[in-house]
This record gives structure tokens, C-alpha cells and sequence, in this order.
């Protein structure tokens, strides 16, 4: 509860010494009164306004806090995920290659064993030909 010491009284006597009449300096006593205690904090306001900001900021502050965390937690869900992706793509492209690279080798040798055949005919057939001739 606020109280605000002004004493109309008193400022009403000060009007009335500088030569206000009295029912004015009475009604202007009455105006600032009012005007102080609608508008005019006190200490105690300002007190409980400073206690309200305080406990307002600590549950912004915890409430942050809490958001952080639970960023925190889903960020390294997320990268777990990522994680967890990655690896598997991986694993699919490694098996990829080998796959790859086997039938390379195979193409590569039935290639291989062809051209070496058919030297091999060549051969035998050249060395046939030239018994005959000979």
C-alpha cells in the first residue's frame, strides 16, 4: 500500500503567503495533491517494481536455460542422425565400389584371357602353317 506524505495544508498556507486567495491555493493544494499521489512513485513502489523485474528475469533466465537445453539436446539428436546417415551412405557407396571394382576385374580378365586365347590360336595356327610349309 502507498502513501505519499504531502501536506496540502502546508502548501496552501505557502499560496495563501504569496498572495494566492484561499479557496484557490485550497483547490490548487487539492489538484497536486492529487496529481503526486496518482503519479508519483515511492520507494516502496520503486522497491516492489525492482522486485517484480527480479523475479521476472530469473524466470526468463530459467526458462531460457531450459530452452537452451532442450536446443541442445535436439541439436545432438540431430547430429546423431546425421551421424547414423552419413555412415550408412558410406557404407552403401564402399559396397558400391567393390562391387564395381570385382566386375571390372572380371571384365578385365575374360578381356584378357580372350586376346590371350585367340594369341594362343595365332600362335599354334602360324606354327602349324609354317610346319607345312616347311
Amino acid at each position: 500500500m502507498r502513501t505519499l506524505a504531502f501536506d496540502t495544508l502546508e502548501f496552501a498556507k505557502k499560496l495563501k503567503a504569496a498572495n494566492f486567495p484561499q479557496d484557490q491555493a485550497e483547490a490548487l493544494a487539492e489538484a497536486v495533491a492529487g496529481i503526486v499521489e496518482e503519479r508519483l512513485a515511492t520507494k516502496q513502489d520503486l522497491k516492489e517494481l525492482e522486485l517484480r523485474l527480479e523475479a521476472r528475469s530469473k524466470e526468463l533466465e530459467t526458462r531460457l536455460r531450459h530452452d537452451m537445453k532442450e536446443l541442445e539436446n535436439g541439436l545432438r539428436h540431430d547430429m546423431k542422425e546425421l551421424e547414423t546417415g552419413l555412415r550408412h551412405d558410406m557404407k552403401e557407396l564402399e559396397t558400391g565400389l567393390h562391387r564395381d571394382l570385382k566386375e571390372m576385374e572380371l571384365r578385365l580378365r575374360h578381356d584378357l584371357t580372350l586376346r590371350l586365347g585367340a594369341m594362343l590360336v595365332a600362335g599354334v595356327s602360324l606354327v602349324a602353317v609354317l610346319v607345312k610349309l616347311l
